[in-house]
């Protein structure tokens, strides 16, 4: 799917894809798209479906996008970094991943870590425009442009999702014993 156009049929995508045209409306510029959104838009066979929209904040600017989306009337907040937004679709939740240069320039002991600035960098840094469309049952349209990760990044964010996913979300093991 990777391109410069891609296009969701139905309803399932109408938050998401207007939860875009909400954060750039509320940031003043349009968000650097990561995780389910972008896997959906740039991989040909999409891993699962998406309800939330992710978004890099480099922390370039004066102000943290998290602290400007928060502020916004009917925002509600979700911590730890994150914040639900109304649409005409219904609500959606934005995870906001921050990365902030001095993450790059001296990174951490914790390979984890290291992993999780230099790929959010790297997707930020290596986003490409994209015009996402959901066309609506009845033939009604939704459509934005913004920069989406690229499947590089996305891998490599991948990796470090898993490298830190909890205990509760991995596979139980089994174990026997004799005796």
């Amino acid at each position: 799917m990777s391109g410069s156009r891609v296009t969701f049929v139905g309803d399932a995508m109408a938050a998401v894809v207007a939860g875009v045209i909400e954060v750039r409306s509320h940031i003043g510029q349009p968000p650097v798209i990561v995780g389910g959104l972008a896997v959906l838009s740039r991989l040909s066979t999409p891993y699962r479906a998406t309800t939330d929209l992710d978004v890099v904040d480099r922390m370039r600017s004066g102000l943290r996008q998290l602290d400007v989306l928060r502020a916004a009337t009917d925002a509600k907040t979700i911590e730890p970094a994150a914040v639900e937004l109304a649409t005409p679709y219904g609500p959606v939740k934005v995870d906001v991943l921050e990365v902030r240069q001095v993450e790059i320039d001296h990174p951490s002991d914790d390979p984890g870590d290291r992993l999780h600035a230099a790929a959010h960098a790297w997707a930020n840094d290596t986003a490409t425009d994209l015009t996402m469309e959901v066309i609506l049952p009845g033939g009604a349209a939704i459509e934005v442009t913004a920069p989406v990760a690229e499947p590089g990044p996305l891998v490599a964010m991948k990796l470090q999702a898993v490298m830190n996913r909890s205990v509760e979300k991995q596979a139980p093991t089994c174990s026997t014993s004799s005796g």
